[in-house]
């Protein structure tokens, strides 16, 4: 089986929406080979450009009769798993992905581990703001959200209502973990942590 029919039939076999770049496909050939596979399978209409080296497989809506563009928070994460980064969104972008404010942001905000980027995808401003490793790779994704959420209230913001409303949506082993891993944080986001924990679990 050839390359090009190789990387078709991953693409073929995900989701529609779904997002890729090159690097998804380095089992399969080495870069060069892969970025002409890519540009050929967008001429034929497999996959549409979603961003400067970012691929999307289109997806159709019958309600809106016509294409959906991805998510951007999925274009996000493949330019960072493209680069090698882990990333955290940051900010109002936090908070609406817990459901603490319902409001779509109109900049995408992440904490990185790799350096500052900003991008304009789809008119959206998607930034990237560096953060020391340990702040983002010692502890699980959901960890490091939920602290990005409390750091985007501030201390005086994370009220009953939040922490319940957290407590409402981690599992208990989520609440334990949050705790476990937040011990040596800033004391106030540690003593956060705690409550809802405490909420979830008692």
């Amino acid at each position: 089986m050839t390359s090009a029919k190789k990387i078709r039939d991953r693409i073929e076999g995900a989701d529609p929406g779904a997002v890729f770049v090159p690097s998804d496909f380095n089992d399969i050939a080495d870069r060069s080979a892969v970025h002409n596979i890519l540009s050929r399978l967008v001429k034929d209409g497999t996959l549409h450009h979603a961003a400067r080296g970012v691929y999307a497989k289109p997806k159709h809506s019958d309600l809106l009769g016509g294409e959906i563009p991805p998510a951007i928070d999925d274009i996000a994460h493949a330019i960072a798993r493209g680069n090698g980064w882990v990333i955290v969104p940051s900010g109002n972008h936090a908070l609406n992905m817990l459901g603490l404010d319902e409001q779509v942001p109109a900049r995408f905000s992440y904490v990185s581990s790799g350096p500052y980027k900003r991008y304009d995808i789809d008119g959206a401003e998607v930034s990237f703001s560096h953060r020391a490793n340990r702040d983002i790779l010692d502890k699980s994704y959901l960890t490091c959200l939920v602290v990005q959420a409390f750091k985007a209230l501030g201390k005086d913001g994370v009220d009953d209502k939040v922490i319940e409303s957290l407590a409402s949506r981690l599992t208990a082993e989520d609440a334990e973990r949050l705790c476990t891993e937040t011990r040596n944080a800033t004391s106030w986001v540690f003593e956060a942590a705690k409550r809802v924990k405490e909420a979830r679990v008692g």
